[in-house]
This record gives C-alpha cells, structure tokens and sequence, in this order.
C-alpha cells in the first residue's frame, strides 16, 4: 500500500490546539466515511519535539495518495472543510493548493510478513 508522509513545522504554542483539534474530529459523525471515502486505509498524525521546534508528522496510507490529496483539496464536504480550514489558521497549511516541493522519499521500509 503507498504511503504519503509529511512533515510540517508547529508554530510555537500550537501543539494543544492540534491535539484538540484531532480529537473533535475524530468525533465527527462523517470521519471514517471521508476517510475511506478518499481511499486512506490508515492515517496517523505524530507530534515530534525537535531542538528547531515542533514536527506535525502526518502519515497516510492509501490507495493512490497524490489523488487522495487533490481530492481532499477539492472536497467541500464538512469534515474536510473543517480540517482545511483548521489547518491553513494554525500552521499556514493550504491543503488546497499542492504540497510545495517533492512528495517524501521513502528510504526504508519494513512489514513483518
């Protein structure tokens, strides 16, 4: 399964909001049809404190994960106007505009078989 993997820095005093962010979110009564709805078959979101700041590391797993994020830049469903929205306010994210640069390189990766 392709993995999309992202790092994006956390603005200083943000890392709560981000955290009570996800976890409304995942409450929303839409959140497991949007995901599978994009083909995500696994999504996780990683804080990592750094000494140059904090990392919001975002990780996906889907079935094609270049369309999943022209989709999800293109929904104007709830949930991933909601998220969108979120993310542009609190990180200077604009997930409706592609990712600047090259998408992550993979340069290992193991699955217990």
């Amino acid at each position: 399964m392709p993995v999309l993997a992202m790092a994006v820095p956390v603005p200083p005093g943000k890392s709560t909001a981000l955290e009570q962010h996800i976890a409304e979110a995942t409450q929303h009564p839409d959140f497991e049809k949007t995901l599978t709805g994009f083909g995500i078959q696994q999504e996780s979101w990683h804080l990592q404190e750094t000494p140059q700041g904090t990392l919001l590391i975002l990780v996906f797993q889907a079935d094609d994960p270049n369309s999943m994020l022209q989709a999800f830049a293109q929904s104007q469903d709830p949930l991933p106007v909601l998220q969108k929205q979120f993310l542009k306010e609190t990180l200077g994210m604009d997930l409706s505009q592609p990712p600047p640069g090259p998408p992550s390189k993979t340069i290992f990766e193991w699955q217990k078989k």
